[in-house]
């Protein structure tokens, strides 16, 4: 298995819940994923310069939740200590689920559901972020009352093991964007 298919998994998992939770009639507000870390506050955290950020939302999906995700490049000037090969890049996807619900769960579990089946090579493990959060191998996935995200910091380096520190420095300022939304919307 690659590397791209985990990362894959990442850009697909909010459809893949929402089809799992389809029938609900409530709508969440909507969220809009780049609001939730700036170019800087990535810089700051993982060491290296990255783009403005692109979004892309799958927007509202039948079980009522909002999905959006943003991607930002890391700068192709930017020598990392190891060699390393691919696109480097950042991603973070968010899902606003209709309120109190109780269907951000479904996310994680998500994840579980992926290990238990083989989609993702990683059993999740937890991590203390929010509400609730996992390592998934390739990124962490949390949940914050009805808004679940999962962020991925993806720069492949020659023989290096991947390891969840990068999206743990970025997580609780993710965390600290969203509870300054303060009116339920991003």
């Amino acid at each position: 298995m690659t590397r791209k298919i985990p990362v894959l998994f990442a850009l697909l998992a909010p459809a893949l819940v929402c089809a799992q939770a389809a029938g609900q009639s409530m709508r969440a507000d909507r969220i809009d994923a780049c609001s939730l870390l700036s170019s800087a506050e990535i810089a700051k955290a993982i060491g290296v310069t990255v783009d403005a950020g692109h979004r892309h939302d799958e927007g509202a999906q039948p079980d009522g939740s909002y999905s959006s995700t943003c991607m930002w490049q890391i700068e192709e000037n930017v020598k990392l200590p190891l060699p390393g090969q691919g696109h480097r890049f950042v991603i973070l996807s968010a899902i606003q689920w209709p309120a109190g619900r109780g269907l951000a769960r479904t996310y994680l579990e998500a994840f579980h559901n992926a290990a238990e089946n083989g989609d993702i090579p990683h059993k999740p493990r937890p991590r203390r972020f929010g509400d609730e959060a996992l390592w998934w191998g390739d990124g962490l996935a949390v949940r914050k009352g009805d808004l679940s995200f999962g962020i991925s910091v993806f720069m492949p380096r020659a023989n290096s093991p991947r390891s969840s520190v990068l999206e743990e420095r970025l997580a609780p300022q993710i965390l600290k964007n969203i509870d300054r939304r303060g009116d339920g919307t991003v």
